[in-house]
């Protein structure tokens, strides 16, 4: 599977990961300046920052979401004076 990854950092290799678990470690800020890469199958290790730039990013995956269920508007309270009461007859 062409998708694995090996890690080296301090020259111990590390792996294999999936591609997408690298592009995490990166987000997470778990790769340091020192770590290199290289796909399963190569012999060169890459800088992960170079490896980054060449790795074909996933396609987003497009989901739909259902419209958020917003209050209705209120309209603003006024303060009107209460009006009387009025007697009925008996």
């Amino acid at each position: 599977m062409k998708d694995l990854v090996y890690l080296s950092r301090a020259f111990v290799e590390f792996g294999p990961f999936a591609k997408k678990e690298i592009l995490d470690f990166q987000k997470r800020g778990i790769l340091t300046d020192s770590d290199y890469l290289r796909d399963e199958g190569s012999e060169s290790w890459v800088h992960y920052q170079e490896w980054l730039t060449v790795v074909p990013m996933p396609e987003p995956k497009l989901v739909k979401k259902a419209p958020a269920k917003t209050p209705a508007a209120k309209a603003p309270e006024t303060k009107t004076p209460a009006a009387k009461k009025s007697k009925k007859a008996a």
